[in-house]
């Protein structure tokens, strides 16, 4: 009797172990990741903080305007982009990097690392980069492509107070 108890033990651990391995079908299946090609998680200078949300990209950032001169206006296109994502950390009672976003003037006064952007070159400018490679803002949710290009449009052409 305790060897047929012992096979009717093996034979109800298998089940369960078979029913458990097959129960996982309510659960959608994801596809393979290679990780070898997964991007490798990066730090942001100075700070030791991984930034493995958003893998960064290589793409250069546009150089030419997407619009004429003027045609973006800071207080009515880039202020409330900033505004929504960004003042939290930048501005008001807190200000990481002694970076102030709440108004123009302290948008251009730059970071305790001096300026973040370079009025028309956005390719040189550390704000544009932050934002184009998902490295900022840190917390809460990312620009929208749509953000960024404008961000990224209003400083190749000139960054103007308008």
């Amino acid at each position: 009797m305790s060897k047929l108890f012992i096979r009717f033990l093996f034979v109800v651990m298998a089940a369960v172990m078979i029913v458990t391995a097959c129960g996982t079908a309510s659960v959608s299946p994801t596809a393979y990741v290679n990780p070898a090609t997964q991007a490798k998680p990066t730090l942001i200078p100075e700070t030791d903080v991984p930034t493995a949300e958003v893998p960064a990209t290589d793409a250069p950032l546009p150089t030419e305007p997407a619009a004429a001169p003027g045609a973006i206006s800071f207080s009515a296109d880039i202020l409330p982009i900033l505004e929504s994502r960004c003042v939290n950390c930048h501005g008001g009672n807190k200000t990481e990097k002694r970076l102030d976003l709440k108004s123009y003037e302290s948008l251009m006064n730059g970071s305790e690392k001096g300026p973040v952007l370079v009025a028309g070159d956005a390719a040189n400018s550390s704000l544009a980069t932050l934002i184009s490679n998902g490295k900022m803002p840190r917390r809460g949710p990312k620009l929208t492509p749509e953000q960024i290009e404008l961000i990224i449009a209003w400083i190749n052409a000139g960054a103007l107070n308008n």
